[in-house]
């Protein structure tokens, strides 16, 4: 691929904002809207989305191109994004723009939205909280037992659902972050999920009693934290005056309870549509105890069923960037202000790039490594740093799920021989469910 980064034209400009830009704000940059997902999926946006971009790579070539004067840049080229990803938080700051002032009406000062100081300041406390460098957590024995007690309570009579499975990571978010007396306390979450609905409007958010409120909540299960929660883990986390450590349990709140959620049921329709393929699952799982956080790390070929669900319909559809000064990417200037652009929704799916791009491919993620076309747990500085725990936990519950029922997806069709649809709504998603005749409990 050439260096560079060629001017677009002012319609492809205008087709990019339009298309690439605008869904993702009007799906919800922050909590999904149900209406606005239908109608996407229904119109194929994201199809829509990667053949345009596929059209202006193969014109363009380079690693992206400039749109609106290099105002905005959108990439594709693993090397570019490569740099912006290392250097985010010093050079390339995401707390500006639309996604700054939307989360910070639900999580100011929290680690995604830090530069500098601050941002190494609380790295440095979320990836203790976390255990990032371990692959698994202190508390990893509690928390797959929360996912084993959760599924048991779970209430399937025939019928399996997104309000179900909401349900269920409701529960366990609460459970895992703040203790086990948070299990009952939905009027914590949604406090969180009314602060993200506003979020998404972008402007006339409200005033901030309802954030102070739930900073208040959150400040009680920090004060009296119960032994192996994630909040237990706050005591011996370096912190600081900077770390404000309450501001950072909001995004651990979503990411697993709303992003985890969604993903996990798509991984689960996948299963449950290929028969093939849920053979190799329940063959992987046979002798394992999915109570065991061992047994659950151990799961190679369901972790790699987790990722490619990830890869193929990204949560997240695109990563914004601010420059903060002055840059050089793919061998070309770039002023302060500018706009950085990774859309993940074509680059997952960039068919020039990536081998089988539209398939379903859980062997792609044998051996791990970190490839920097894909971010749905993004990549650099500002990688996911519960990765490892979010896999724990997603694993833990799919092998829960298959250990304890016998499920068919009923709604929509899905067709794992072939190419992948560009969407897949996980509101609209219904499984008919059985109990398993050989369940482990």
């Amino acid at each position: 691929m050439s260096e560079g980064l060629p001017e677009a034209s002012l319609g492809e400009s205008l087709r990019v904002v339009s298309m690439g830009v605008v869904p993702s704000l009007v799906r919800g940059l922050f909590a999904p809207r149900k209406r606005a997902m239908k109608v996407l999926t229904a119109l194929d946006a994201d199809r829509r989305t990667t053949e345009l971009l596929a059209g202006i790579r193969e014109r363009h070539r380079g690693e992206g191109v400039r749109l609106l004067g290099g105002r905005l840049v959108v990439l594709w080229g693993p090397d570019a994004i490569r740099q912006v990803l290392d250097r985010s938080a010093y050079e390339y700051a995401s707390d500006s723009g639309a996604k700054g002032k939307g989360m910070s009406h639900f999580q100011p000062d929290a680690l995604t939205l830090s530069r500098g100081k601050e941002w190494e300041d609380r790295r440095e406390f979320t990836e203790s909280v976390l255990a990032t460098s371990e692959r698994l957590h202190p508390f990893a024995k509690r928390f797959v037992a929360v996912v084993a007690d959760e599924m048991e309570r779970l209430h399937v009579s025939g019928d399996l659902a997104w309000p179900q499975i909401e349900e269920l990571f409701d529960r366990i978010t609460l459970r895992v972050i703040l203790g086990d007396r948070a299990r009952g306390d939905q009027g914590l979450t949604a406090l969180l999920e009314e602060r993200m609905h506003e979020a998404n409007r972008l402007v006339g958010t409200g005033d901030d009693d309802g954030l102070f409120e739930l900073h208040g909540r959150l400040e009680r299960y920090v004060r009296e934290a119960e032994p192996e929660s994630l909040v237990a883990q706050f005591a011996d986390a370096p912190q600081s005056d900077r770390t404000r450590v309450i501001h950072q349990i909001p995004h651990w709140m979503f990411a697993m309870r709303d992003t985890l959620a969604m993903n996990v049921a798509r991984a689960l329709a996948v299963i449950a549509s290929n028969e093939d393929v849920e053979q190799r699952v329940r063959e992987e799982l046979d002798g394992v105890d999915p109570s065991s956080p061992d047994g659950v790390d151990g799961l190679a070929y369901l972790e790699g069923c987790l990722q490619e669900a990830m890869r193929l319909w990204p949560t997240t559809p695109l990563l914004a960037r601010e420059t903060t000064c002055p840059v050089h990417i793919a061998g070309q200037d770039v002023d302060e202000g500018a706009q950085v652009l990774m859309l993940n929704v074509f680059n997952h799916r960039n068919t020039a790039d990536v081998p089988d791009a539209d398939r379903f491919r859980p062997q792609r993620w044998e051996g791990g490594g970190h490839d920097y076309r894909f971010n749905h747990l993004s990549n650099g500085s500002q990688s996911c740093p519960g990765g490892p725990l979010v896999l724990l936990l997603g694993k833990a519950v799919l092998a829960q799920a298959l250990d304890r029922y016998e499920l068919d997806l009923r709604e929509p069709y899905l067709d794992l021989g072939g190419s992948q649809p560009y969407m897949l709504d996980f509101f609209a998603l219904r499984f008919a469910a059985r109990p398993h005749p050989d369940a482990q409990s």
